[in-house]
Parts: C-alpha cells; sequence; structure tokens
C-alpha cells in the first residue's frame, strides 16, 4: 500500500532547498509513495513546476514561527495543516526546511506520525531548540559538519544522518548545452574571460568579498568579466554591492543577472566559479558548476570543504583570506589547462559523490526505516 508523504515547503523561490526537492520527488518510487507538497501560495517557479509536472500540491502559508506578531497566523495554519493530515491520511512527514518543523509537530500532534526535518544551513543549539528539532524522528542533513551540530544528543548517531543532495547528471551535461546563448544574452564577448559567483545576493554568500579583490585580477586579466547570479531580499546589502561596484569603477566589468532558473546554461557561460562565503550548508551551485565541468574556487566554510577536492576539482581558502582566494583565482585564469583538467575531474568527482541516485535510494531507506 502506498504511503502518504506530506512535503512543508516555506518558499517558493527556486534555490538550492527546493530544487534539492524537486530532484527528489521527480525520483520517487510512486508505486510505493505518494508526495503532497505544501507551499505558501501559487505564484513562485517552486509551485509552477510542481504544478506543471503533475504533483498534488496544497497551498497554506507557514508563517515565520518565531515572529510574535504572527502568533494568531501560525494557529491558523496549525489548524489548518492538521486538517490537511487527517483528509489525506498522512503516514509521514517531511520538512524540506528546518523552519518548518515546529508546524510538523504541533499540527501532528498525537497523531503518532513520523516527522523528518532537513537541516541545510548552520545551526546552533538556540535554533535546535527553538524550531523543535528534538522531536523530530530523524534529521537529514545535507553535510557531514552539520551533523556534528547535534552531537549533545545522546543518540545523534541514529537520529541525524548524512544525505548528501544530489544532481541531475542528465540535466547537467556540458556536452548538451551550448555556449553561447547566456553570453549572447549580456553581451559578453566570446574571449573573454568569466568568473560566476551563484546564489542569493546576501552578506553571507560575500559578493562583497569578490568586489574587493576583483581589481586584482582585472590587473592581470583585463578581459575578464564577473557575474553575480541570483536577487536579493537584503535591501541594503544589495545597495552596497552597486555601490562598491560604481567606487570602484568595475560597472563595466559586472553582470548582475538577477535570478535565473536555467542553470545549466549560466554554469556553460562560466570559465570558474567562486563561492566566497562566510557560512554555507552543502553550497548546491559548487557541485552544479563541477558536473558542468567548470572548476571552482571555494571558501572553507561549512559543507563546502566537503563537496570539492582540493587541487582535483578546485581550490579551497582560508575562511578570511582574500589574498589566497586571489592567488587561487589567477592560478586558474592563467592555466587554461588545469580549468579543463580540473573540470573533467569535477565531473567524475560528482558522478561519484553526488547523484541523485545515492540522495533518492538513501533518503527512501530513511522513509521505510521510520515507517515500520
Amino acid at each position: 500500500m502506498k504511503k502518504n508523504i506530506l512535503y512543508l515547503s516555506p518558499s517558493n523561490r527556486w534555490l538550492g532547498a527546493r530544487i534539492s526537492l524537486h530532484v527528489l520527488l521527480k525520483m520517487l518510487d510512486k508505486d510505493r509513495f505518494n508526495p503532497i507538497i505544501v507551499c505558501p501560495s501559487k505564484e513562485g517557479p517552486f509551485a509552477e513546476v510542481l504544478e506543471q509536472d503533475g504533483f498534488h500540491v496544497e497551498y497554506l502559508r507557514l508563517w515565520n514561527w518565531r515572529k510574535y506578531k504572527y502568533v494568531i497566523h501560525r494557529l491558523v495554519s496549525c489548524w489548518r495543516l492538521r486538517k490537511l493530515i487527517q483528509r489525506e491520511k498522512i503516514d509521514l512527514i517531511h520538512c524540506n526546511e528546518f523552519w518548518t518543523a515546529p508546524y510538523a509537530y504541533w499540527a501532528s500532534w498525537g497523531m503518532n506520525i513520523p516527522l523528518i526535518s532537513h537541516v541545510r544551513l548552520n545551526m546552533t543549539q538556540k535554533k535546535i531548540r527553538d524550531y523543535y528539532l528534538g522531536k523530530m524522528s530523524r534529521i537529514i542533513c545535507v553535510c557531514k559538519d552539520l551533523v556534528e551540530k547535534f552531537s549533545a544528543w545522546q543518540d545523534y548517531k541514529s537520529r541525524v544522518k548524512p544525505i548528501y543532495n544530489g544532481v541531475d547528471l542528465d540535466e547537467y551535461n556540458p556536452e548538451k548545452i551550448p555556449d553561447e546563448i547566456i553570453r549572447a544574452q549580456f553581451n559578453i564577448p566570446s574571449d573573454a574571460l568569466v568568473i560566476g559567483l551563484v546564489g542569493q545576493i546576501s552578506e553571507r554568500k560575500g559578493q562583497d568579498r569578490l568586489i574587493r579583490i576583483a581589481p586584482h585580477i582585472i590587473e592581470k586579466f583585463p578581459h575578464v568579466k564577473f557575474m553575480l547570479v541570483g536577487s536579493s531580499r537584503e535591501h541594503d546589502y544589495e545597495n552596497k554591492i552597486h555601490s562598491m561596484i560604481d567606487e570602484l569603477n568595475l560597472r563595466n566589468y559586472f553582470i548582475l543577472t538577477g535570478d535565473m532558473t536555467d542553470m545549466p546554461h549560466v554554469y556553460k557561460a562560466l570559465d570558474i566559479l567562486v563561492l566566497p562565503s562566510m557560512m554555507e550548508g552543502f553550497g548546491r551551485v559548487v557541485v552544479e558548476a563541477e558536473a558542468m565541468q567548470i572548476p571552482v574556487v571555494v571558501s572553507a566554510a561549512g559543507g563546502l570543504v566537503e563537496v570539492v577536492d582540493p587541487g582535483k576539482t578546485g581550490y579551497i581558502f582560508s575562511l578570511d583570506n582574500d589574498q589566497e582566494m586571489i592567488d587561487c583565482l589567477l592560478q586558474l585564469c592563467a592555466n587554461p589547462s588545469i580549468r579543463q583538467q580540473m573540470g573533467r575531474a569535477g565531473r567524475e568527482f560528482v558522478t561519484d559523490m553526488f547523484s541523485k541516485e545515492s540522495m533518492v535510494k538513501k533518503t527512501t531507506a530513511l522513509y521505510m526505516e521510520v515507517l515500520k
């Protein structure tokens, strides 16, 4: 008999957490599992993609759990979620991000339904308490670094499982993607050297760090272009980014694309991916770039050290060391043969470590474990 699994998503933005869930949903064995996905509204790319793919989607906003002004909204959402759980005879609830874990706990109170929460971001003990993660049957961490955040639990080794996000290697296949589409869209010369940073425009991702060191790269490679892919909800930080670009006279070198959905084409336009994050969970964009045979340069933040094979698929620089980042980028800019070699090694690395098949196999095994 099929098991009804309810997935809770707090957002419709087409970012790493939702992309990873979409990969899982597409690969899920529909003879064993019936997925039902809760999204905050019909507006937004994640909900639109789910609808297009024919998934059963329910619309319910799960308000910020820690903001007091939403207390009435939270109660109403819990009540509506409980009714949904009862109506659809849910067997398992999977929180795609830990923000929704309190809703899963309170809405299923007394129903003896197993609860699973993904943890994709750096955790503190306060967050673990505030978001009821101790009430979950299992925790899925997207890297081994995050697992250690739960080491205070006596049973953490049995309850907290590392499962890497998986990438669709058919979709992220450089041989199937033409070179010129994104470069033509943004008027980037075919002979330009393009360094890309993919991710939300936020202080955590470190776009300001790349802008700060850009003159050192331009000095040696004047034909370089920098592409910042992503949008922002941190308006002060976004304004800071634009001000830095203008103050350093870099407007001719930086391209800000906003959100992009056709990511394989974006990566195909890059020569190097850089991610100077101050905090990071898994770093899905790094694995996607490696799958597209793009060498990567990343900071030693969180799970990023697990998704790069240093010296083979890219370079890792110390968290607060801009000079190391500069040196890594200059090394790759100066050596196209190394870029090609690392690109080939990157795809092999992703094939071995981060396939969608491996992610789905481990996740469904966890489902069966808690459903016994």
